[in-house]
């Protein structure tokens, strides 16, 4: 009788090739030998490919996974409803998480405490199943803005949080996901980051929409120009912010503008004016510290196809992009006399447009707070990652420093 250790290298490599993402841990508990591979080798590369895309989004506050099919969709074949599957894990099914933040196979989750403007951070890696409560000094704030990266030298990952309320920013902060510490940085900013503008993490590094800060005088004029916003970096090898750089137009607070990233290889913008209906998208060709360049990726005319009224919501559009197909698809929540739905627009070339319905959200869009406004999480397929982040693997790498 053969057994699951008598098998061949070969054919265990070509079984767990082929496991889903979020069926690992079923995996892990068949067999020991399995168990201490997956921890050490990415497995399920054929079902990674398999899907194109494969997102997180938060639905009702619950974190779901969403695989995204868009084969066929120009060369009139059906489109394939996205698959949407709650997240069951331990550590998050009782929370209600509220914001997440996604960077080199991990996501980094803001729960809503009981206590009102309250929250609590939580770092969880979906392929390791291993997830990471992150203590405060004091408190967080609902206001907070986050952003998860890593030093490109040392791998190390690493939490930036700051307050920002009209955008005046009174203290940022660095946490070591290794050293598991906090640490104030030294930091005086010229440029402001709404808490509504989530970034967009690309090689280790965070990109924001940012505006110049405005302070008016005592015996000034009552009001000056709104200044149009720019693109500002956040360097966590560095712990600094890069220099403004420009956007493909220029953006006001009341128009809909969000960042996406391409395969964690350049970023990507979406426009909307609060006076039309063309949504733009644009590309980078070269994105670097001191310089970027931008290239028109798609344009569409929405006015024949929702009315001239329509506008995506400026504080809570999320978008992924297919490059091959120039398509695009936008999220967000959609609003009835009587509910709301989660829905995800798709838009091409040539006026090609579909409306997909991803199932009705529990609040009125009135009813929900704006900073709680965040129905796409992770803009571009996931790839799992092997970064450990849970406290046993922090103690572990810690004494191995203290035998040297």
């Amino acid at each position: 009788m053969t057994i699951i250790s008598d098998l061949s290298w070969d054919l265990v490599e070509k079984i767990l090739a082929r496991v889903p993402i979020f069926s690992v841990g079923a995996v892990r508990s068949t067999c020991k030998q399995w168990n201490r591979l997956s921890k050490v080798r990415v497995l399920c590369k054929a079902e990674a490919k398999r899907h194109q895309f494969l997102c997180f989004m938060l639905k009702n506050y619950k974190l779901c996974s969403m695989r995204f099919d868009l084969h066929g969709i120009l060369h009139g074949e059906q489109f394939v409803d996205p698959s949407i599957r709650e997240i069951t894990g331990d550590s998050l099914i009782h929370v209600k998480v509220t914001k997440v933040f996604h960077c080199d196979g991990l996501l980094l989750c803001v729960t809503k405490d009981k206590e009102e403007n309250k929250t609590s951070l939580v770092v969880w890696n979906p392929y390791l199943g291993q997830t990471r409560w992150i203590q405060p000094k004091n408190y967080y704030y609902r206001l907070d803005v986050y952003a998860l990266g890593y030093d490109i030298n040392k791998r190390k990952h690493k939490i930036l949080r700051f307050f920002a309320d009209a955008y005046n920013v009174s203290l940022y902060e660095i946490y070591d996901i290794c050293s598991d510490s906090w640490r104030v940085l030294d930091i005086t900013q010229d440029w402001g980051i709404m808490f509504y503008h989530r970034g967009v993490s690309l090689k280790g590094n965070t990109y924001f929409f940012a505006k110049e800060k405005i302070v008016l005088e005592a015996g000034g004029p009552e009001s000056i120009a709104e200044p149009h916003a720019i693109l500002l970096s956040f360097d966590f090898t560095k712990e600094r912010f890069g220099p403004p750089l420009p956007l493909p137009v220029e953006h006001y607070i009341e128009d809909t503008g969000t960042l996406s990233s391409l395969r964690d290889e350049k970023p990507a913008a979406l426009y909307q004016s609060s006076s039309m209906c063309n949504v733009k998208i644009w590309v980078t060709t070269k994105i670097e510290p001191n310089a970027v360049s931008w290239v028109p990726f798609l344009e569409i005319d929405l006015e024949p196809l929702r009315g001239f009224e329509f506008q995506f919501h400026h504080y809570g559009a999320s978008f992924f992009i297919d490059e091959e197909k120039k398509v695009a698809v936008v999220f967000q929540i959609d609003e009835s006399e009587m509910t709301c739905y989660d829905t995800a627009y798709l838009i091409g070339e040539n006026g090609y447009f579909e409306k997909i319905g991803l199932g009705e959200a529990d609040n009125h869009l009135d009813s929900i707070p704006m900073e709680d406004y965040c129905p796409l999480v992770c803009s571009c397929s996931y790839v799992p990652s092997l970064v450990h982040i849970n406290n046993e693997f922090v103690k572990d790498k810690a004494n191995e420093g203290d035998h040297h």
